[in-house]
């Protein structure tokens, strides 16, 4: 008797993406939930401090942008230091949202290439030529990818820790330091102490961000408006 492989192969990857797709929906859901309170957070503040085209907080990969731009503007007033934590934070945001979508796509191949040769009965030594050139290709990103994620791993939590030390001083260090622990805590600070500013100084009704030779409250304009 013989038995049908093709027809079990697809019952059995059928059950298992039902299964993954029900498995992912919550993880989805809180995603979801963590982005939208954390642009809003990020919107809020950005609006607030006079920043230009604070709906960048919205979008992916820009929204970098917004917070490196919160960071320089607290070191810019509060210590005269001129940082470019915006440029360096959307700059490594893009080269790794470029590599994580390299690598996704070659997985993708690779497992698409091992499905259509199991099932169209490819030997072993044709199916191992097929899929290898996606995986050497996911090898060679992985090593770039890591040294990229690292560097914008640190600079986010710099610039991270700037602004909650601009939003609250005296909690800022455990607010780091749990949202590094447990990552699902960062959104909730961020928008639980968005309409505040006790590490920053006091300000006119209008602000605007200022070179470090002038004051807070002079309404002189910028030279530098990258900040806003």
């Amino acid at each position: 008797m013989s038995i049908d492989y093709s027809y079990a192969w697809n019952d059995v990857l059928g059950t298992g993406l039902l299964s993954g797709i029900l498995s992912g929906i919550p993880t989805t859901l809180m995603g979801i939930a963590a982005y939208v309170l954390t642009a809003l957070a990020l919107y809020t503040i950005a609006k607030r401090r006079g920043l230009n085209h604070p709906w960048l907080a919205w979008i992916p990969v820009a929204n970098a942008w917004i917070l490196g731009s919160l960071s320089d503007q607290y070191r810019y007033v509060v210590r005269g230091e001129n940082k470019s934590k915006r440029k360096v934070l959307l700059t490594l945001s893009i080269l790794t949202s470029v590599l994580s979508t390299a690598m996704i796509v070659s997985v993708f191949v690779a497992v698409g290439k091992a499905m259509f040769g199991v099932i169209g009965g490819m030997g072993e030594e044709a199916l191992l030529e097929a899929i290898l050139g996606p995986l050497v290709g996911v090898v060679g990103l992985c090593l770039p990818m890591v040294g990229i994620a690292i560097a914008y791993v640190v600079v986010y939590y710099m610039a991270l820790y700037d602004l909650y030390k601009s939003l609250d001083p005296s909690n800022c260090v455990l607010f780091l330091v749990l949202s590094i622990v447990f990552r699902v805590t960062e959104p909730f600070f961020l928008f639980f102490n968005r309409n505040k500013d006790q590490g920053m100084p006091p300000r006119r009704q209008n602000p605007t961000y200022i070179p470090p030779e002038q004051t807070w409250q002079d309404n002189r304009e910028p030279e530098n408006k990258d900040y806003l």
